[in-house]
């Protein structure tokens, strides 16, 4: 009977977001749009956001990921739209580190052929976890949280 319910456990145990599972057909080889940096808290930090803008896209098939550190054990980021300069803010102002990640910690997971983006801490210094979104045109939404005992490196994500 143990046996019989560790086997159904197991086999209805939830399967995490894959980046596999959020494709973007989409690519964008032009040169990048410059920013359009609309709020006070965009223009603050307008050297960061305009060189990683520059780099090009490297999620959603044209969209860049822009982060900087906002000290120690702490990123922030932005999204930026590569055809159109739109900035696009995070659901979160920055990303506290959390000690109980396991391997690889590196906080924010995402690849230019997806629309998936994998937060892994403390959005706003609380409530750590691993949060995966997805990137919805305009902004990302929230389709799972997960404990961090349960996110796997991120070497096995990629």
């Amino acid at each position: 009977m143990l046996v019989l319910f560790a086997a159904a456990s197991f086999c209805t145990a939830q399967k995490l977001p894959t980046f596999e599972q959020f494709a973007e057909a989409e690519t964008f080889t032009a040169k990048p749009a410059p920013p359009l940096l609309k709020t006070p808290a965009q223009r603050s930090i307008h050297t960061a956001i305009r060189e990683g803008a520059a780099k090009g896209p490297n999620f959603a098939g044209h969209y860049t990921v822009v982060t900087w550190g906002c000290g120690s054990g702490c990123v922030s980021a932005v999204v930026v739209d590569a055809k159109s300069g739109t900035v696009h803010s995070l659901p979160f102002s920055n990303l506290g580190m959390d000690a109980s990640i396991e391997g690889d910690s590196e906080p924010l997971l995402f690849k230019f052929n997806s629309r998936l983006l994998i937060a892994r801490g403390c959005p706003g210094e609380r409530d750590c976890a691993t949060y995966y979104y997805e990137w919805a045109g305009e902004r990302l939404k929230l389709i799972e949280k997960s404990p961090n005992k349960r996110t796997p490196a991120a070497g096995s994500l990629k």
